[in-house]
């Protein structure tokens, strides 16, 4: 680890700090309008005649917020960005948009974008209502055609979705969606997917949904426009999907300043730097309980930053406004709070639900023979899970107020057996050591590193990206310590994803993400194996041959394909049937002894708030489970 970096790093915060001292407020961010029913920057357009009245541009009910307060219009809203393509939830999930929401409370499921929907006794057939009325935000009218565009032209179409997420499927079978009317909608299954709600409060993320606009989008592509190939071209595209994905791409990538959408804020340029501009939504669809368009603050700005120290002195600074996302070092923790009067800002501890902030992988699919085959080992992952002292960790890194665990779903679980946080986690240098010896991978001659079964040094590179750098350094020692010479090397995220599919990494690791139950039932992918296509996806050959349905990769072994049969099984499950806690604990039991991911410990999520915000949450929980800011009503944040 780079000695003396907490050190320099505490120092120059302080003098950030010291600098801001009395800074005046932001003068966008102070000068609010209280009432009116819309934005003065709207109401504006309206007199001018260029935006419909107020009354035109909202459903005949519109969803109503549960914020406690009624703000004040205006300001400028600034987040983190970390890459173009890549950690901005500080301010995307401030802007997203489901068909439903979910709540603070993190139970409660509320029709958003729908008015209302219901499910048949057996949940095979989900019947959902759009509010009538909704507009995108160019102002053109939001129907069920949005469904059927998205079902028919883009979801069964191979170029444009070579592989169907598994939330649309049951039994192997996708849904069928049929269009009842402009605001009704019937989605059938072939077998009960009592989750489908929670599935629903995932189309919130905007790299998974279930609607696109047509009218925008059809000119790219192939079965409206036959010249789409030349268009694509002309643009610089190989084909006509690549070009139609670039413009359907609402998610972090965007790079469409045009695209319509439902949120509250639409991205309008991206200038030279790579900062993104997210201006309010004439048409957005939620109002206050007295009544006034949401949202409150007319403008988002994702500021790329260098790093998270970056990050972390923009916000001391008052340049930026908060942050959760790419997690605040916990160690930090009482630096952040010594800071507060000065930075004019709140620091919290949130509820954490990931099951390893970090998580080691190990490739399965190696293409080295030699490698492929010890990795593949259950007693290999055992011995190095239990060479890394875990305690330690969360001493250096955590400053004792993690909890050490295995890379297993949080002990909150209703199925999970107590052993399970535990296995192979105690640090146990002898108990590694054996392991490795029993394996025939013995040392050199001065016994400072092991031999590979054909003789040659056993050497790995431990890949990662800047969140997990310190923990990946520190494992990377411990390997070293039992024979196994591990060189740490940090990547950019985008790169390391890449890397991935091309199956050129020895090891990885990235947290252990979206597993809370809520989650789970929804989306047991980050249970799999052979799933994740990211930083710490680890069976990239197998995860080709279940997405295309054996027409690409490698065809995994039975035991891995009934795991998942059996996961897929326990998915279709209501949590009162009697079977849902049996074969829940049976899949995380095979999860925990096989050790496909090696977790470290799990840590409050450090949350900094500026204090020029209203309606922003004191408390709770902050996880990808929850699609981050979401349940927090960021629609309704304002400056005070």
């Amino acid at each position: 680890m780079k000695k003396g970096l907490s050190l320099l790093f505490s120092c120059v915060f302080m003098v950030v700090l010291l600098i801001s001292c009395g800074r005046a407020a932001d003068k966008t961010a102070s000068a609010g309008t209280t009432g009116g029913k819309e934005s003065p920057l709207l109401a504006a357009l309206v007199a001018k005649g260029e935006l419909p009245p107020l009354e035109q541009r909202l459903p005949e009910e519109p969803f109503v917020s549960s914020a406690p307060e009624v703000g004040k219009y205006g300001g400028i809203y600034r987040g983190a960005g970390f890459g173009p393509s890549s950690g901005q939830a500080d301010t995307e999930a401030l802007r997203y948009v489901g068909l439903v929401r979910v709540e603070p409370d993190l139970k409660t499921l509320t029709p958003f974008l729908l008015k209302s929907y219901e499910a048949n006794s057996d949940y095979t057939v989900w019947t959902l209502k759009l509010r009538k009325g909704l507009k995108w935000s160019d102002g053109k009218p939001f129907t069920t055609d949005a469904f059927k565009f998205w079902y028919e032209d883009i979801l069964q179409n191979a170029e444009l979705t070579p592989s169907v997420d598994a939330r649309l499927k049951t039994g192997g079978n996708l849904l069928k969606l049929e269009v009842v009317d402009e605001v009704t909608i019937k989605i059938t299954f072939t077998d009960p997917y009592p989750a489908f709600d929670v599935v629903m409060m995932q189309t919130a993320n905007a790299d998974f949904y279930m609607w696109a606009p047509r009218h925008y989008l059809e000119k790219w592509h192939i079965k409206y426009n036959p010249d789409a190939n030349t268009l694509a071209k002309s643009e610089g595209q190989q084909s006509w999907a690549q070009a139609f994905n670039i413009h359907k791409d609402k998610n972090t990538p965007q790079t469409d300043v045009n695209t319509p959408d439902m949120t509250p804020w639409i991205l309008s340029r991206i200038d030279p730097q790579g900062n993104k501009y997210f201006d309010r939504n004439p048409y957005y669809f939620v109002v206050d309980k007295a009544g006034n368009q949401l949202p409150y603050i007319d403008q988002q700005i994702s500021v790329l930053v260098a790093d998270a120290q970056t990050r972390t002195l923009k916000l001391a600074g008052g340049e930026l406004h908060a942050a959760g996302e790419n997690p605040l070092p916990i160690r930090d923790y009482t630096l952040y709070k010594q800071g507060e009067q000065q930075g004019d800002y709140t620091t919290y501890l949130f509820d954490n639900t990931r099951g390893s902030d970090t998580a080691f992988t190990f490739n399965i699919n190696h293409k080295d023979p030699v490698l492929r085959k010890i990795f593949n080992e259950v007693s290999f992952r055992e011995a190095m899970s239990l060479a890394i002292n875990r305690q330690q960790i969360n001493d250096v890194l955590y400053f004792g107020k993690a909890i050490p665990r295995q890379a297993i779903p949080p002990a909150t679980t209703s199925f999970i057996e107590p052993w399970m946080n535990d296995h192979m986690a105690a640090y146990d240098a002898d108990g590694a050591n054996k392991r490795l010896d029993d394996l025939g991978l013995k040392w050199n001659p001065a016994h400072t590193q092991r031999l590979r079964p054909d003789g040659k040094p056993f050497s790995i590179v431990l890949e990662s990206t800047e969140e997990f750098a310190p923990q990946g350094e520190m494992v990377a020692e411990m390997w070293s310590a039992v024979g196994i010479k591990a060189d740490f090397k940090q990547q950019e995220r985008t790169f390391a994803e890449t890397r991935f599919s091309s199956n050129d990494r020895d090891a990885q690791c990235f947290t252990f993400d979206g597993v809370a139950e809520f989650a789970l039932r929804a989306n047991p992918s980050p249970m799999r194996p052979a799933w994740r296509r990211d930083a710490v996806g680890f069976a990239a050959t197998y995860t080709a041959w279940f997405d295309t349905n054996g027409r690409e990769g490698e065809e995994p072994p039975q035991f891995i394909k009934d795991y998942r049969k059996l996961i897929d099984e326990w998915v279709l499950l209501a949590p009162n049937n009697p079977r849902y806690a049996e074969m829940g604990r049976e899949f995380l039991k095979i999860h925990t002894e096989n050790l496909w991911y090696i977790g470290i410990a799990v840590a409050p999520r450090v949350i900094m708030i500026s204090n020029k915000l209203g309606n922003t949450p004191k408390e709770g929980t902050f996880a990808y489970d929850y699609r981050f800011w979401y349940p927090y009503r960021g629609d309704s944040w304002y400056f005070k």
